[in-house]
């Protein structure tokens, strides 16, 4: 998928900047809660709806269902709510919420769950920036280089982040932090 024109660099600036709205530093770990509070999103786990579907919400968290449902975003009037499958790892739910958030700060218009022939409406375009935006919020550009620097293993540096190693690497190997930290030497 081709981005448009600088996508990339307005991704890296908003990993940036929601950071330095939270006090943190440019390379420290972003929680999905605490940003999306900072948001004022309300974050919703599908566990808390077992009382009024409990079939559903135990098929969809169980390993038989658990890929047929990650997150969504409710808008209700201006509020905006996430609900995220809770029956996913931890690393996997900091991912889905910080999806979920990306299509907010992309300012992504919200669309019925269906389209007119009662199929999930699904905009690839948004989606693929929504797929990117995530983990750079997740892991920032100077989040990938101080752990190529600081020569962390994969495992320990996605157990710090509170992502998956599939998705630390992904970052490591798209902000090209090892070359430009052997580059650097």
């Amino acid at each position: 998928m081709a981005f448009r024109r600088g996508f990339k660099t307005e991704a890296n600036t908003t990993s940036r900047e929601i950071r330095a709205e939270l006090g943190l530093a440019a390379d420290a770990p972003l929680c999905p809660f605490l940003t999306a509070k900072h948001l004022e999103v309300l974050v919703i786990k599908l566990s808390a709806f077992e009382v009024q579907h409990p079939n559903a919400v135990q098929y969809l968290t169980s390993a038989k269902g658990q890929n047929e449902f990650s997150a969504i975003t409710v808008c209700i009037g201006t509020q905006r709510v996430i609900v995220y499958n809770n029956g996913h790892s931890p690393a996997r739910c900091a991912a889905n919420i910080m999806h979920e958030l990306s299509h907010l700060l992309l300012m992504h218009p919200p669309h019925p769950l269906c389209g007119e022939n009662g199929k999930r409406h699904f905009d690839a375009t948004l989606e693929d920036e929504a797929n990117w935006f995530g983990p750079a919020l997740l892991v920032s550009d100077e989040a990938a280089v101080a752990v190529a620097k600081r020569g962390l293993e994969l495992r320990s540096a996605a157990n710090e982040y509170g992502v998956s190693t599939q998705l630390m690497q992904m970052r490591l190997n798209v902000t090209g932090a090892q070359r430009r930290v052997s580059t650097a030497a």
